[in-house]
């Protein structure tokens, strides 16, 4: 992969070239965009409709990462890494509607709507 093609997107309309095929394709070039740029900086990983009542649990993959987005007693929005600090096991598989706490299913560790561990 030739970085050098980078520099000739940037240039006038009349002189610019697109990127070669690789640059859409290569997992390098996704694992290298991944760190620079979407690492980087804020990212939407879903929508505040998707988690409109209080309760509302919506588990997502961003990055490679297993996410969970909820809507707290108050009406914020949290999203949390959807793994339980004991043992890695995915704590939400599907939507689903809270009732004040996110339970792990491997070992009843409980977790609050802002994300502490109650257990």
């Amino acid at each position: 992969m030739n970085l050098d093609m980078l520099s000739k997107v940037k240039e006038p309309v009349e002189t610019a070239r697109g990127l070669p095929n690789e640059f859409y394709t290569d997992a390098d070039v996704f694992a290298a965009e991944k760190r620079v740029a979407f690492a980087q900086t804020w990212s939407c990983a879903g929508f505040g409709k998707d988690v409109a009542a209080r309760g509302a649990a919506v588990p997502v993959e961003f990055l490679g990462q297993p996410l969970l987005i909820v809507r707290d007693q108050d009406m914020n929005i949290r999203v949390f890494q959807n793994v339980c600090r004991h043992r890695g096991m995915i704590l939400v598989a599907e939507p689903t509607t809270l009732r004040g706490v996110i339970r792990c299913p491997y070992h009843s560790w409980c977790y609050d709507l802002s994300g502490a561990l109650r257990t």
